[in-house]
């Protein structure tokens, strides 16, 4: 099957799955500041960490975020 196709509310669905399942809290606050760059969970783990931290991500949220997303993102209902 063709890889899903990126969109705003993608990355919405993705920081809500870190908030429950990666125990990331908050991590729907940092929506606005990945947006505003267009980084979405497709490409997160391609982000460095330090624009990372330069928008405002904790170190460890950082590596959460960049190592749950490529599993998230194969998800059969991430597309």
């Amino acid at each position: 099957s063709s890889p899903p196709i990126p969109s705003p509310s993608k990355l919405a669905w993705y920081l809500q799955f870190a908030e429950f399942h990666l125990g990331i809290q908050h991590a729907m606050s940092y929506k606005s500041a990945l947006e505003m760059h267009g980084i979405g969970p497709d490409i997160l783990p391609d982000v460095s960490d330090k624009l990372l931290a330069d928008l405002g991500l904790s170190v460890g949220d950082a590596i959460h975020l960049k190592k749950g997303s490529f599993a998230w993102w194969n998800r059969p209902d991430a597309k």
